[in-house]
């Protein structure tokens, strides 16, 4: 299991369900941030021009969920000389709370886009993906073809999930653990 510390007050903890005792993990936490993200955008209004989007398509037979993320970032060049981007929200009326002590995320969208990252560099390490399992199979920053600070962010994730049965009926979703400390 990655570990994940989400933060206090957290909108998204990472904590499973079936063990609201136990440990967070990032798998839980990164699926959890891309359901959270999902729902509001078929929920809240979006913000005029943006071409933002995301879709999941969960499976219940084969217990993938395939995930497809498109955000529109801004780039800017940091003093060490590495390019940082930053996504804002592209919905109007976000309820999302980064927490205190985890993510620094301002917004869903930011907060996404780093569990994305998260979650991919943990996937290329050895030795916390002994399994050699690759769930995120697209994980790229793109410039805008006329320059500039425009670019975007896009992921393809082929998510394993798990279905906890809840006490007193119906079930939920969240991600599968694949990945070690």
């Amino acid at each position: 299991m990655a570990n994940y510390t989400s933060g206090a007050g957290a909108t998204v903890s990472g904590v499973s369900y079936s063990d609201p005792q136990g440990a967070a993990s990032l798998e839980r936490y990164a699926y959890g941030i891309l359901a959270r993200l999902e729902s509001e955008e078929n929920s809240l209004t979006r913000v005029i021009e943006r071409t933002d989007r995301i879709t999941i398509n969960a499976n219940l037979s084969t217990r993938i969920a395939n995930i497809d993320l498109i955000l529109n970032v801004t780039a800017s060049n940091a003093a060490d000389g590495s390019t940082r981007y930053m996504a804002s929200h592209y919905l109007i009326g976000s309820t999302f709370t980064a927490g205190t002590g985890g993510s620094s995320a301002p917004n869903l969208a930011q907060a996404a886009m780093e569990a994305v990252i998260a979650l991919k560099l943990a996937e290329l390490d050895p030795a916390r993906n002994l399994d050699k399992k690759t769930a995120i199979t697209r994980c790229t920053h793109t410039l805008a073809a006329s320059g500039g600070s425009n670019a975007t962010f896009s992921a393809l994730i082929e998510f394993p999930i798990e279905i906890i049965s809840l006490p007193g009926g119906g079930s939920i979703i969240e991600g599968k653990v694949y990945l070690n400390g």
